[in-house]
């Protein structure tokens, strides 16, 4: 106890500084840490040790409460009573810490395959752990915490599950649904034998709704495998590999030099270097689309994850294309053969 007591000193000298240096350390180890393959495990740790504490606070704060209305208070009650703050601290420090981690590790993946919603959103959401003063405040909010919950099981599952169970890719989405169910479940409740709260089950609600809606969206918008994503796509009039091979600089191409090589008879290529993780070995397919309009769906080889991220240039090449004389861009989407969304680029015309 003399620990903790020493501790709370230190803690109230110095509470002021706190959230300033959580602010520096939060933004600085975004820039410090290592993303790769090899760091899944590390990020399964810390991803369990998150889910405990968060579920841990919920029960403390239900269990305080509900002590807290009690006339009589043995000693146990008593002590809890005057380290709550501490407490408090300590459990709402290590919790900040851990969803940092993830949310840290996770989002930069989200810029190399241009999913720009989902960055936006996760970025600014991350944001909002970063000043202690108004973190404190969130999590005491039961729907924020279901959502820490969320967002954390998506992020998490969408980088490790590519990385551990890369045969199984054909699933992903269903076993995307049920972490997703299990990480907004009301545990706590459970856990200390209590009747679930009205917020509690409108919190839980809202989010099943969300997730029950997220099959049926397009899987161009559906949260993405971040494991696997498409790294300097490129353009080009002649296949890989060939000596006139020569790529389309800045990915843009003036009309007349488009038209003028497709009269020729030149086939227009779209070069797909795709990342992923060892395992994962899987047929990939090209959506091409002239302004957003369907063209044609073309099968390539399969490719073959790396544990090295070594880039596969898997490649589709079309000959014949209608209406180009005002079109603005050429769109190529990829998929792997079960649907799942690895990335797009695109050709500017200009005139």
């Amino acid at each position: 106890m003399k620990l903790l007591s020493k501790t709370k000193i230190l803690y109230n000298k110095y509470s002021r500084l706190l959230p300033w240096a959580s602010l520096i350390w939060g933004i600085g180890s975004s820039f410090l840490l290592t993303r790769d393959y090899s760091k899944a495990t590390r990020l399964g740790i810390f991803t369990c040790a998150f889910f405990i504490l968060i579920i841990l606070m919920s029960t403390w704060y239900s269990y305080i409460n509900s002590i807290s209305s009690q006339n009589r208070l043995n000693k146990l009650h008593l002590g809890l009573h005057k380290k709550k703050e501490l407490f408090e601290f300590i459990g709402l420090t290590a919790t900040q810490y851990f969803i940092q981690y993830i949310f840290m590790f996770c989002i930069p993946f989200l810029y190399f395959k241009e999913e720009w919603i989902w960055l936006f959103f996760l970025v600014f959401f991350v944001g909002m752990t970063l000043w202690d003063p108004f973190w404190v405040r969130l999590f005491k909010i039961q729907f924020f915490r279901l959502l820490l919950r969320l967002i954390a099981s998506c992020l998490v599952f969408g980088f490790l599950y590519a990385v551990l169970f890369p045969t199984y890719l054909d699933f992903y989405y269903v076993f995307f649904s049920i972490i997703c169910f299990i990480a907004i479940f009301p545990w706590n409740s459970f856990v200390i034998n209590r009747k679930i709260k009205v917020s509690e089950m409108s919190a839980s609600f809202i989010l099943t709704l969300i997730i029950a809606c997220h099959p049926f969206i397009p899987s161009d918008y559906q949260f993405p495998v971040i494991s696997i994503w498409i790294e300097n796509s490129k353009f080009s009039f002649n296949k890989p590999g060939k000596e006139t091979f020569k790529i389309i600089k800045g990915n843009i191409i003036s009309r007349n030099e488009l038209m003028l090589n497709l009269s020729n008879g030149k086939k227009l290529c779209a070069i797909t270097p795709v990342v992923a993780p060892l395992g994962v070995f899987s047929v990939v397919y090209q959506e091409w689309y002239v302004d957003n309009k369907f063209l044609e769906s073309i099968v390539l080889p399969k490719i073959s994850g790396s544990e090295i991220l070594e880039k596969y240039n898997t490649f589709s090449c079309k000959k014949y294309f209608m209406k180009l004389e005002n079109a603005k861009k050429l769109t190529i989407k990829t998929y792997l053969k079960n649907g799942i969304y690895v990335g797009t680029q695109s050709l500017i015309i200009s005139d």
